[in-house]
Order: C-alpha cells, then sequence, then structure tokens
C-alpha cells in the first residue's frame, strides 16, 4: 500500500475514533456497544503502522489475494455483530414483555381497588 493512501486511511480512521468517542461523551452511544468499533479501528492502524502484514497474515491463512482475506475477515466480523445484536434484541423482548406484565398486573389492581372504593 502506498504511504499516501496509508496516510489518507490512517486520517479516516483517527477521525471515526474521535467522532466514537464524542458520542460516547455525549451519551449517544453506550461504551459496551461502541467496543467492537473502537477495537476494530485499532486493528486497522496497527494494520496499517506495521508494513507487510497483511500479505504475511494472507500468506499464513492461505489466501491468494490479500482482498479475499480482508472481505472474509470484514464478513465474520459484521456477522459476529448481527449476532451479537440479535443477543440484544432478544433480551430487551424478555425485559419488555416482563414490564408489560406487571404493568398489566398493576392495572388490574389499581381498577379492583377503584371498584372497591366505588361501592
Amino acid at each position: 500500500m502506498e504511504i499516501s493512501s496509508r496516510t489518507l486511511l490512517l486520517f479516516a480512521i483517527i477521525i471515526f475514533i474521535i467522532v466514537m468517542l464524542n458520542f460516547i461523551k455525549k451519551d449517544n452511544v453506550s461504551i459496551k456497544y461502541s467496543l467492537i468499533w473502537l477495537i476494530s479501528s485499532l486493528i486497522v492502524i496497527v494494520l496499517i503502522l506495521i508494513p507487510n502484514c497483511l500479505e504475511w497474515m494472507s500468506h499464513l491463512l492461505g489466501f491468494e489475494l490479500i482482498s479475499n482475506m480482508i472481505f472474509v475477515i470484514a464478513i465474520l466480523i459484521l456477522f459476529a455483530i448481527c449476532f451479537s445484536f440479535t443477543v440484544i434484541v432478544t433480551r430487551e423482548t424478555r425485559k419488555i414483555r416482563l414490564l408489560i406484565q406487571e404493568i398489566s398486573i398493576l392495572k388490574a389492581k389499581v381498577e379492583s381497588l377503584e371498584k372497591k372504593q366505588e361501592k
């Protein structure tokens, strides 16, 4: 990779990290959900700063082209993100169902108490 494209990519990643940290600071994004993005950004920075690291890794993993390895890794990371979001959505759905049940019970109790007071 040329020096200019490495510099441009490094600059873009640093801006992304700054924006992500700003979102975390303003409490727009939870830290636990942004960790994967921050860790991925730091890995990309390491890969940019170490020359021929991608070539060595692709040769070690048996890929003919570096781009094929990058696509496979990106797809695996996206699968991991989708799976973690599925787990989060399932957990939140259970919490919402429990809250709805508790509210329904409380509403029924309030209505029964109001009927008793009317008599």
